[in-house]
This record gives C-alpha cells, structure tokens and sequence, in this order.
C-alpha cells in the first residue's frame, strides 16, 4: 500500500470518529445524486444509508434537502459507534493500551532517524508533549500530527456527519445505536500492519499539505454522489493491500448488514450512517444487503 493513499484512506475512517467536505464551496449536484441510498423490502421502506464524512467544514451545511428527508423520515440513528459511548473517558480510557505502546519502546526508537527527527518537529509545532507522542503507536501518532493540518484547512470533527446527525437524534430524545463497539473499532485499528502504520505516519510527517488536499478530491465525489470515484479514490488504495482490506472494510462490513436488515422489525425505518468507503464496491453495505435480498436505490 502506497504512504499516500494508506493516509488518505485512514484518514477518512479513523479521523474523529473511529474523509470530509472541502472549505470552498461544493459543486450542486443532481436529484438522485447524493450519498444517500434508502433501503426497501416487500414495498416497505427500513433504513436510509447515509455515506459519512467524519471531518467537515462549517460551511458544509446545511446540507441537501435528501439528507433532511431520510432524518425525518427515520427514528432510530445507527452509527459506526455510539458517539456518546466512543465520548466517554470512562469507556474509552481502559482501552488505551491499544493505542499505545505498552512493551517498553517508544515510538522513535521503532522508527528510522530521519522519521524520529520529524515526529518530534512535528510535535513540537503543534504544542503536543514528546513524552506523551513517543507512547503511541505510529497510526494513533499520524493522526494526531495530522489534525492540525486538517484545521488549518478548515476541517474540524465538530462539524462531521456523524456529530451533526448524532446531536441531532439526541436533541429529539431519539434511540441511538452503535454497529460496533470502541472496543471492536480500536481492535481494527490495532491490527494493522506495523509497516503500514509507519508508512501512514511518514506520509503525514512528509506531504501533509498534498495528502489534505487530496481530502477536496474525495469530498467533490462524495458532494456530488458520485460512487465511481469515491470508490477508485478509496478502495484502489484499500485493495493494494488485502488483508487490510479484509479487516478493515469486508469484516465489518458483514458484521453490520445483519444489524442494518434487522431494522425491518422495528416500528420505523432506521437511519445508518456510516464512512462513504463502506458503501462503495463489491463487498459494500450496498451489495451486502442487495444480496441479501434487500432493494437499495441511491437518493
């Protein structure tokens, strides 16, 4: 998997909640083009899948008249997490240690001399504490050293999909539901390789700015529904290395269609909101649940 596209992918899916509308104004798009795809079965209508973008900028919203209609036509919010859960220091702190490297080395000594150099600059330009950077596992390390690009840029994780619809749903006193738990996603995020943590963490420490910029790239698609893209600017990179693919997008994928039809015996339909790249490819939500059976038409 190429540094450049490993960060951009990740980027994408770890970012704030477990990539993002740009800070220029988006493009109008087409009815029936957007990231929103509602899911029907024996004429009934069960869920609205919502692609998420977790990093948005203020001037994203409001959004298109087809995100407000699958929200008021919806009860339930199912997201990748329950954001509330994934918010809590209680909850999250007892699972630190999968973040964190906890068998006596640091994160510069696993690095080269020249990447450990960077990590430190870096650091220390964004005002964050060597001693607490040099604990952390190289994907938690890329992260945290890319957020302040991100905010330069005008990205902020207050702004995402998922916060706006999930205080949204708590300020109407509606049910809120996690796919998976944080434990579950920080477990996916500890299985990646070491190699390709090292390679998101030097892509950071190198070319931030262009892998930022890269985020408009992916935003316009997602703007503009457009599935073709979205799907070669993320799954291309995803598919260079397989067994990342697997874990970090079919497992989960598989594991969250079940929890997604099961919306069918519940009172009102569901509203899902998960990463625009669970929704895009053959081993999509999307496909999942059509071949299960289920009729899902993009919005």
């Amino acid at each position: 998997m190429r540094s450049s596209g490993c960060l951009r992918v990740c980027a994408l899916l770890l970012v704030a909640a477990f990539a993002p509308v740009a800070h220029a104004q988006a493009p109008a798009t087409a009815a029936g083009s957007h990231f929103v795809w509602k899911v029907t079965k024996d004429a009934r209508t069960i869920a609205y899948l919502v692609g998420s973008v977790h990093v948005l900028s203020k001037d994203a919203y409001p959004l298109p008249a087809v995100f407000e209609r699958a929200f008021s036509e919806t009860r339930t919010l199912v997201e990748e997490v329950d954001l509330g859960a994934s918010s809590d220091p209680g909850a999250v702190l007892p699972l630190a240690s999968k973040a964190m490297l906890t068998d006596g080395r640091t994160l510069t000594a696993i690095l080269d001399k020249d990447t450990a150099a960077l990590v430190q600059a870096k650091a220390s330009a964004a005002g964050l504490p060597m001693l607490v950077v040099d604990r952390m596992k190289p994907w938690l390390a890329a992260m945290t050293l890319a957020v302040p690009a991100l905010q330069r840029a005008g990205y902020d994780p207050a702004f995402g999909l998922d916060r706006h619809f999930y205080d949204r749903a708590k300020a109407a006193a509606r049910p809120v539901r996690g796919l998976e738990t944080v434990a579950a996603q920080l477990s996916a995020l500890d299985s990646l390789p070491m190699p390709v943590q090292i390679d998101m963490l030097k892509a950071v420490l190198g070319d931030i700015d262009t892998q930022v910029g890269a985020v408009a790239d992916i935003v316009r698609a997602w703007r503009s529904g457009d599935v073709r893209a979205l799907e070669r600017l993320l799954l291309d990179e995803f598919r260079e290395s397989p067994d990342v693919y697997q874990r970090m997008l079919v497992d989960r994928n598989r594991a969250w269609v079940p929890q997604i039809a099961a919306c069918s015996a519940e009172p009102a339909p569901c509203l899902a909101v998960v990463g625009g790249a669970h929704l895009v490819g053959g081993d999509s939500v999307v496909a999942l649940l059509r071949q299960a059976g289920f009729s899902v038409e993009q919005q």
